[in-house]
Parts: C-alpha cells; sequence; structure tokens
C-alpha cells in the first residue's frame, strides 16, 4: 500500500503495420511492390510524382518512404527527398532510395539528400524487406523498451 494516493498506468502496446509511401514513375514497379509490401503485411501508399509525394508525407501517411531517384525530372527524386528533409514534419522519415546506378559519388549525393538506405534496380524484393525489417525493428526494440521502463516506475 501507498502512503499517498496511488495512481495505476496501463501501458498498453498495439502493432499497427506500418506504412510505406512508394514514389515512382513506373505504374508497372509501383503496382508490384504495393501488392508485394501487402502481402508482408505493411500498408503501401503510393505516388507517382513528387508535388503527390510530398503532400502525402506532410499528411503523415507514411512510416518510410520508397523513393526512386530518377522520377521524371532531371533530379526529381533527390530533391523530393531534400525537401522531405528540411521540412521539420517529414525529417524523420527514413528514406530508401531505389536506384539503378551504384557509382560512390551517386550514393553520396542521395546521402546528401537524406537517404540512409539504398536498394538497386532491379529490385530484390526479399533485400527490400529485410531493409523494412530491420529499420522497423528498431523502432519496435524502442518502443519495447519505453513501455518496459514506464511499467517499472509504476506504483505498486
Amino acid at each position: 500500500m501507498c502512503a499517498a494516493p496511488c495512481t495505476r498506468v496501463e501501458v498498453s502496446v498495439t502493432t499497427q503495420p506500418k506504412t510505406i509511401l512508394v514514389v515512382d514513375d513506373d505504374i508497372d514497379l509501383l503496382l508490384a511492390l504495393r501488392r508485394r509490401l501487402i502481402r508482408a503485411g505493411y500498408r503501401a501508399v503510393t505516388a507517382t510524382d513528387a508535388a503527390t509525394a510530398l503532400e502525402r508525407a506532410r499528411g503523415g501517411l507514411a512510416d518510410a518512404i520508397l523513393l526512386d531517384v530518377c522520377l521524371a525530372g532531371a533530379d526529381s527524386g533527390l530533391d523530393l527527398a531534400r525537401a522531405l528533409q528540411d521540412d521539420p514534419a517529414t525529417a524523420r522519415l527514413p528514406i530508401i532510395f531505389v536506384t539503378g546506378s551504384a557509382a560512390d559519388d551517386f550514393k553520396q549525393r542521395c546521402e546528401a539528400a537524406g537517404g540512409r538506405y539504398f536498394v538497386s534496380k532491379p529490385l530484390d524484393l526479399d533485400l527490400l524487406l529485410q531493409v523494412l525489417r530491420g529499420l522497423f525493428g528498431a523502432d519496435e526494440l524502442a518502443e519495447a523498451r519505453r513501455v518496459s521502463g514506464a511499467k517499472r516506475r509504476q506504483p505498486v
């Protein structure tokens, strides 16, 4: 028993599917990625251009972004990544670049634009899912630690 009134805090963890914003101007690849992500247990939101992607990301519709570097326009994918990183509402979203170029200087440009992860074309879907599991596994571990710490601080 507590000398002062005790407040019991109930903490619950719900595992909602993570949402991936898939941005690609190749409709066939976009739909294939969407289907595969849904089958793997993710939600998938799509955009075929940078403006739509930015709007959806700012609307809180994504936990991560799968971004084709070569959208229509010279550096549209890189420009979009920079815009996402410059916006406080989207700056923390992880960006996974999909690129056909494996050149080191190109990877450096992607990293400078905010990309932390790369998946090369032709796309290896199993590798992509592994990257996503690793990315979100770290989030789930941090959440489990937070909840565990909250439970330890509760009065008995």
